[in-house]
């Protein structure tokens, strides 16, 4: 990892290296902290951007819309078209869950390529068609 920023002792440290940090006398369990919080930022930004090139902030509302629309009618008045898109919303949070859940976990192991889509659990068929719709 490159820079970053730290704070030990009362003092903050910008754009540091860890090797730069060192120098300054910030010990290297702290400096290991901090890289780890700043590549914890960075994996979640990659969550983030996932989740928004399947199902943008648009795409979204319009799927909560649609699922509360249709969670206020009575069980038995559902087609089911509407019970599957309720079904498949419930997956898209579960997924979206397991995404974020995902990243504390690519954190760990500064090793661990977060950019490969196998680093991340698959969106499931189900979410994927009910993005397609909105």
């Amino acid at each position: 990892m490159d820079a970053f920023d730290i704070t030990f002792n009362g003092r903050s440290y910008r754009n540091f290296t860890a090797e730069d940090a060192l120098a300054a006398g910030v010990p290297q369990a702290t400096i290991d902290e901090a890289q780890k919080g700043a590549r914890l930022t960075t994996i979640k930004a990659e969550c983030r951007k996932r989740i928004y090139a399947r199902a943008s902030a648009e795409t979204q509302m319009n799927m909560a819309t649609a699922a509360a629309a249709i969670a206020g009618k009575v069980v038995a008045d559902r087609s089911a078209d509407e019970a599957t898109l309720l079904t498949s919303t419930k997956a898209a949070l579960d997924w979206v869950g397991a995404m974020r859940s995902k990243c504390p976990e690519l954190a760990e192991d500064p090793a661990t390529d977060f950019t490969q889509d196998a680093s991340w659990p698959e969106c499931p068929p189900e979410v994927v068609a009910l993005t397609e719709q909105f």
